[in-house]
């Protein structure tokens, strides 16, 4: 596939019952690769040849790839233990990792917090939105209420791997059919590590997708 090559020290992700096992690959020949033990949480995985894995891979330069490989043998190269895995099938791009975004339709509570002190956000009360969908950068949120592009948004975000208040601005604003608003918000305080677990949320999101067509 264009744009797609995995080369030595690329970080992978090998998805197993929905969680993403994180290795490096080590090496790169024409008729396997070899990557180290992967880990989630501190749990090494343990794979059997022959066994079709899935992988995530994210390509700073070329963007963001699932595809499978099979498992050939597992090895050892002094104290590293590693797998010599089959050269990737069933390649599929995904958009760039970072504007990664997914349909999600959730209720989701949000306040606006403009010129407000950070101190005094705990005083406004929360309101109820329809979140539609989603990425590490940002989200899309329809409301009743009357919200300008100037205005600062507060989302209580409320997902399986993540809980966090993350503080919005607006990018943009369509008037919908039904009268109310469909705001585009982009996240202004988030952590690295609090996108990366939304991100991962997503792709578990896309991997059912995939299992229930």
């Amino acid at each position: 596939m264009q744009g797609f090559s995995l080369k030595v020290n690329d970080r992978i992700e090998v998805i197993v019952d929905g969680k993403p096992y994180k290795a490096l690959i080590m090496d790169v020949q024409d008729d396997h690769l070899r990557i180290n033990l992967p880990v989630y949480d501190g749990d090494y995985l343990m794979l059997h040849s022959g066994e079709q894995i899935e992988i995530n891979s994210y390509l700073d330069e070329n963007g963001c790839f699932s595809f499978y490989t099979r498992v050939i043998s597992r090895g050892k190269e002094g104290n590293i233990l590693y797998y010599r895995i089959s050269p990737p099938f069933d390649i599929r791009k995904i958009q760039r990792r970072n504007f990664f975004r997914v349909s999600v339709l959730n209720t989701v509570e949000y306040k606006k917090v403009t010129d407000i002190d950070e101190e005094d956000f705990d005083n406004i009360p929360y309101e109820e939105g329809t979140m539609v969908d989603l990425s590490g950068g940002g989200l899309k949120l329809k409301v009743k209420n009357d919200i300008k592009k100037s205005d600062l948004i507060l989302v209580n975000l409320r997902l399986s791997k993540i809980q966090a208040e993350i503080k919005c601005d607006i990018v943009r604003i369509e008037n919908t059919a039904d009268k109310e608003k469909l705001c585009g918000l982009r996240f202004l305080d988030i952590t690295p590590a609090q996108s990366e677990k939304i991100i991962q949320e997503l792709f578990e999101i896309v991997r059912r997708q995939r299992a229930n067509v």
